[in-house]
This record gives structure tokens, C-alpha cells and sequence, in this order.
């Protein structure tokens, strides 16, 4: 086996009613917090991390039912992930700070930028933050129809591997890339670092740290509490939207089209806008298509622009 990449975090606890794990990456100004999706962990930030460094300061938020923090039954949704972001804030002495979301850290970033609007310095969208539709579904377009269903179908794979014990990490490596055989080693080892990461041993095998009834619980409350496009016009602070060109799946459609991006334009401070080709809602993260956007965003910074 090949040698391990040094990690590129440093961990730190944040104490209160749920402990919290979060990770430092570099020296410079910021820190920019970084906000994971749905059944993820702060190591989907690696590869920014290393584009970013030494010029700029991470922190990866692994939120309550994820990776290293605590799990509790209950107690999560948007608005409590909201004042969790805060309570971090505070914990590291910090008045505001730009939030980077992918997927549902988008919504918690966004739901952070409308609760506490003081804390939050602006705001990278990564693959995240079309508006909630409110519509019944009978009176759904084929569009929205489609694209609901896009939605429902990622997460459901997504979720069903929570459920799931593994013989190995390989056999988990054959989860996420049926038929191919892969190892560790045939990763770059970041990614290999991330899927290490995501699961904890347990009698039998290996399960995913991320908790079942936290992710089905944030599912719902995206899709009952995440703004519509009338409460995004309360957005304040400036935001930068990173889409990429695939949904979950090679050759599904996006899961941000041009006619959302335009509808968001509309309605947010949008100083930077990228569409990331050949990505899908999770390859958007790996390294060759991370240092695509990554300059487009942070060189020069998009709320200084």
C-alpha cells in the first residue's frame, strides 16, 4: 500500500448540547466555514483545502449526526444546523464569516444568512440553493416533476447505504463505483482519505458514520423549510454559485438549471457564477474539477469584486 497522504486537518471539539467535531486547514485569513451535504463529512472540503492553502484558512464542520460529532434521536433541520454555525462562530471568536455549502450546507448557510444575517460575511453555493417550490404536486410542471424526482432518486441511494454493513472499505468502494474493483490504492488519496473517513468499524464489517434519522429528518426539512424564492430577496450578503453541469448521476440532468440559476440571479447579490463541465453533484469536490472553480471564486475573493 501506497503511503498515506498527510491530512490537511487539524481537529478540534466545540463543546455544548451536542458536541461537535470540527477540523482546521491553513494558515491564512478567513477562516471560510465549510458545510457539508446531507450524509457527508468535512473531508468532502479536502481537495479545497489543498487548492486554498497556504493563501487561505479552512474550517470543515462535520454537522451533528455526521462523521465525528455527536448523534442525538432528534433535533436537526435546517434551523438547528443554522444556530449550530453560530455557536461555532462564537467558538472560534469569530463576529461573521463566509460560509461555503455543498448540497444541504448550502441551505444551512442560507438559513444561517436569514437568522443571523449579522454573522454571515457572504456566501459560496455549491450545487445548492434553488428555490422551494410551493405547489402542490398535482400542480407541478413536468419540469418541476422531473427534477423532483432527480432529487428523490439521489437521495435514495444516498440514503440506503446507511443502512448497510460492509465487509471491507472496498466493498464500499464498490457501492459507490459498482463492477470497477477498485482499492484505496487506485484513488487519489484525499478521496481515498474521504471514503476512509465516512465509515467506522463495527461488529461485521464497516457502517457510514452519518446517521439515518438525521439525514431523513434535514430531508424534510429542506423540502419544508429551505426559502422559497420570495424569502431569498432577504439574503443580504453577497453570494458566489458553483453548479455543475450533471446531477447524481453521470448524464442525469442538473440539479441547478440555467432557468434556476437565472431565477436566483434575480433575487440574490450573485457576483460569481460558475458552471463546472463534465462534473456531477459529487465529482464537483474532487480535486481536478475543484481547482476549475475554485480560482473563479476566491481569485480575487467574489465579495470583494
Amino acid at each position: 500500500m501506497r503511503p498515506v497522504e498527510k491530512s490537511v486537518w487539524v481537529a478540534e471539539r466545540v463543546s455544548g448540547e451536542v458536541e461537535l467535531a470540527i477540523w482546521h486547514s491553513g494558515d491564512g485569513p478567513g477562516p471560510l466555514i465549510c458545510l457539508h451535504g446531507i450524509t457527508a463529512q468535512h473531508r468532502a472540503f479536502s481537495a479545497l483545502a489543498r487548492t486554498l492553502a497556504p493563501s487561505r484558512s479552512l474550517v470543515g464542520v462535520d454537522l451533528r449526526g455526521r462523521g465525528d460529532s455527536e448523534k442525538p434521536e432528534s433535533g436537526y433541520g435546517l434551523e438547528a444546523h443554522a444556530r449550530e454555525v453560530v455557536r461555532i462562530l462564537d467558538h472560534l471568536g469569530l463576529q461573521g464569516a463566509v460560509i461555503c455549502g455543498h448540497s444541504m450546507g448550502g441551505f444551512v448557510a442560507l438559513m444561517t444568512a436569514l437568522s443571523y444575517p449579522d454573522r454571515v460575511r457572504a456566501i459560496v453555493l455549491l450545487d445548492s440553493g434553488w428555490p422551494r417550490v410551493e405547489v402542490d404536486p398535482e400542480e407541478m410542471s413536468e419540469e418541476q416533476k422531473g427534477e423532483a424526482a432527480a432529487i428523490e432518486e439521489g437521495l435514495e441511494r444516498a440514503f440506503r447505504r446507511l443502512d448497510m454493513t460492509f465487509e471491507s472499505p472496498e466493498a464500499y468502494l464498490d457501492f459507490w463505483f459498482p463492477d470497477r474493483g477498485l482499492t484505496l490504492d487506485d484513488l487519489p488519496p484525499d478521496l481515498a482519505d474521504y471514503y476512509l473517513y465516512d465509515l467506522e468499524k463495527v461488529e461485521g464489517g464497516y457502517r457510514p458514520k452519518a446517521s439515518r434519522a438525521a439525514a431523513e429528518e434535514d430531508s424534510r426539512s429542506v423540502s419544508s423549510e429551505a426559502p422559497t424564492l420570495e424569502e431569498l430577496h432577504n439574503v443580504s450578503c453577497p453570494v458566489a454559485l458553483v453548479r455543475a453541469s450533471q446531477g447524481f448521476f453521470p448524464g442525469s440532468d442538473p440539479l441547478v438549471s440555467d432557468d434556476t440559476r437565472d431565477a436566483i440571479a434575480g433575487v440574490l447579490d450573485l457576483r460569481s457564477d460558475a458552471l463546472v463541465e463534465g462534473a456531477t453533484h459529487y465529482t464537483m469536490l474532487w480535486p481536478e474539477y475543484t481547482r476549475a472553480w475554485a480560482n473563479k471564486v476566491f481569485d480575487p475573493p467574489f465579495w470583494e469584486r
